[in-house]
């Protein structure tokens, strides 16, 4: 089996109550920082295949439970203001194809080359969803259309989620 390089981008941690020097806060920090956490976790998985059975189940966990916040807590906010609502849409859209790259890797061995390629694509996926989300223009105007004050307020009912929703899997 071939050992896999992306280059994904290193953690990152910020407070969410403190902006990122990209302007980001509450939520949206505390979710681009997840994103960071989620592409260091994955590019560990494609540089040392030998990992993945002790770390798939956890990367998955972080996944699954940070797509399935987003989509219980925060997009059905967003999707109340009518700028946002074909962002929200796509979100989802993604968020749907996510779910099926993990399940695809539910059904293989994971010793695979093929487990490898379909980790790959969802590598490939993860960090364009991560990018959308937080330079394309999402985070930054749905910040701007919630506020401050509702990001921050938003923040601990993702995280909740998140939580609850990671002790599920």
């Amino acid at each position: 089996m071939t050992t896999r390089t992306t280059d994904i981008p290193s953690t990152d941690l910020h407070s969410s109550a403190t902006p990122r020097g990209d302007g980001l806060l509450g939520v949206f920090s505390t979710l681009a920082e997840q994103h960071n956490q989620v592409a260091a976790m994955l590019a560990q998985l494609q540089q040392d295949p030998s990992t993945r059975d002790a770390q798939w189940p956890m990367v998955r966990r972080e996944l699954v439970s940070h797509e399935h916040s987003e989509v219980r807590e925060l997009y059905p906010v967003l999707r109340q203001y009518e700028a946002l609502r074909a962002l929200a849409d796509h979100h989802d859209e993604e968020a749907r194809e996510l779910d099926a790259l993990i399940g695809r890797l539910d059904t293989l061995d994971i010793d695979s080359n093929e487990w490898g390629d379909v980790l790959d694509t969802l590598v490939t996926t993860v960090l364009h969803h991560a990018k959308e989300e937080e330079e394309q223009n999402i985070f930054p105007a749905a910040q701007e259309a919630i506020g401050e004050a509702r990001a921050i307020e938003l923040d601990a009912k993702v995280q909740l989620a998140k939580q609850q929703l990671a002790e599920q899997q």
